[in-house]
């Protein structure tokens, strides 16, 4: 309250001095008209008029009003009959004097009004002005840099601010264009930046200071990205809510720049990951090629004993298996979520079933298969080393997931116009809330993720390879007991039709 009576006293003797500017510059006009010139009234009328505009063009409205007294009482003391005295003789003067006082009042206020205006024009050009060097600013802020630090310091630098706060609404950290300022009152920032009813300026005068502290919600769309808070000068309504937008639309573009930036790094690491798998399985596959030509001259030119032909047996078996598992490799390097390479041609459900039974006979041992595939089923218009791989990962996963001793079905049968297969495990079944979860990559189920070993990509890879050929891949829990994973195909147009 002190400080407020303090700048009330300051504005009024600053008014009252140039008031008493005004009325000595009447004084002057006055004395050369009477004194020197004798004029006559038309012509001090004239003059008295001019020295009220320009009162009013420097200094203001109350000025020129007093200005405007000053003038009537002089004009009519010392130039309307009777001279030196403050009655009017001639009622036609009266007319006079008063149309004097409203033409001198009006055109002070009108003065007035046009400094005024041109006052708020100017200043509205220094804010257009620091805006678009704002703007040229932020459209060069570093994306692999912090972003709030460099916003509050691109604001503070263009519009000469005091300080600069910024907060983030998602992660509530508040940052300062310089050091941290006490005069800030960051819950008032968290707020703002946290509530999506925020729309308000919010603005308070510091006490003895012409500073104000200004609170604003940075927001597009009507979705709040953060709060920007400055101390400075007085700036206007528009000016703070241009700023606002300018920030948001900057940090809007930045964070989807860094979002692209990820997505190619992530396309460039899984395109890296395809090659690296083609190179690793070309060089594994040429020694094993060697291998097994060389296993196979030995076996078939010479004599072992049974002991050795057992070993050099399993030295071969092992050899086709790992030769199995790097043509899986190879196929599984075509395999990038949502652009996944196949190459359709006609083929047939058993084939692909007897194909793929015979890929994992070596892991199977001597677990009992069950295979039932129904006669005259259409054809499908698939990729047939590519769907196998997806038929051998849920091959696969049912030998995982179930004892050794039981016995694991595959079924293939005509279901409308679509094609179906099914591979069913005597395991523990799928829990319900992970039915969707399990087909997810690097997923691995909350029960069985401690005591089976995988990565976890398996179904991923078999429900990709189905969505690629326009099929739907789902499991159910069996009611004797176990998961049974099924998908359909859709059966191939011109086999349906015959």
């Amino acid at each position: 309250m002190h400080a407020t009576s303090r700048r009330i006293l300051r504005l009024g003797l600053r008014i009252l001095l140039r008031s008493v500017g005004g009325v000595a510059l009447v004084a002057v006009i006055t004395w050369a008209a009477f004194s020197v010139l004798h004029a006559n009234p038309l012509i001090v009328g004239f003059a008295y008029v001019l020295a009220v505009l320009i009162v009013a063009a420097r200094w203001g409205l109350t000025e020129s009003l007093v200005t405007s007294v000053a003038a009537m009482l002089c004009l009519n003391y010392f130039f309307l009959p009777p001279i030196l005295s403050l009655t009017i003789a001639d009622p036609q003067n009266w007319v006079a004097l008063f149309a004097f006082f409203v033409t001198s009042a009006t055109a002070s206020k009108l003065s007035a009004s046009v400094r005024h205006r041109a006052a708020e024009a100017q200043a509205r050009r220094v804010e257009v002005d620091q805006l678009y060097q704002l703007s040229l600013s932020l459209m060069l802020l570093d994306t692999t840099r912090e972003l709030g630090p460099q916003l509050a310091a691109a604001i503070k630098k263009h519009f000469g601010f005091d300080t600069i706060a910024f907060c983030d609404a998602a992660t509530g950290v508040i940052h300062f264009a310089g050091t941290e300022d006490p005069r800030f009152e960051k819950e008032v920032l968290r707020a703002v930046a946290t509530t999506d009813s925020s729309w308000f300026v919010s603005r308070k005068q510091l006490e003895r200071t012409t500073l104000e502290v200004v609170v604003a919600p940075i927001a597009l769309g009507g979705r709040i990205l953060g709060s920007l808070g400055a101390i400075g000068p007085p700036l206007s309504e528009s000016a703070v809510q241009a700023i606002g937008n300018l920030a948001a639309v900057t940090l809007e573009h930045a964070h989807q720049q860094i979002a692209l930036g990820r997505l190619e790094v992530a396309r460039q690491n899984e395109q890296l990951r395809s090659i690296l798998l083609d190179a690793v399985a070309h060089d594994f596959l040429t020694p094993l090629t060697s291998i097994k030509s060389a296993v196979t001259a030995v076996r078939s030119e010479y004599r072992h004993e049974a002991e050795e032909e057992d070993f050099l047996a399993v030295v071969e078996e092992e050899a086709d298996r790992l030769s199995e598992m790097i043509n899986d490799i190879t196929d599984m390097a075509r395999i990038e979520p949502g652009r996944l390479r196949i190459r359709l041609r006609e083929s047939r459900i058993e084939d692909v079933v007897r194909s793929s039974v015979d890929h994992v006979r070596t892991i199977l041992k001597h677990r009992p298969l069950e295979v039932k595939v129904a006669q005259g089923i259409a054809a499908v218009n698939a990729d047939p080393e590519m769907l196998g791989l997806a038929l051998r990962q849920l091959l696969g996963n049912a030998i995982k997931f179930s004892p050794p001793e039981s016995t694991i079905s595959i079924a293939a049968w005509q279901d409308g116009d679509a094609v179906r297969a099914a591979v069913r495990d005597q395991g523990p079944g799928i829990p319900r809330d992970e039915m969707e979860s399990i087909f997810e990559r690097y997923y691995r189920g909350k029960q069985t993720r401690e005591t089976v070993a995988g990565t976890g990509m398996g179904l991923s890879i078999a429900r990709e390879i189905i969505r690629a050929h326009h099929g739907r891949l789902w499991v159910d829990n069996a009611k004797e007991g176990g998961a049974e994973f099924s998908f359909t195909l859709p059966a191939s147009r011109e086999d349906h039709r015959s």
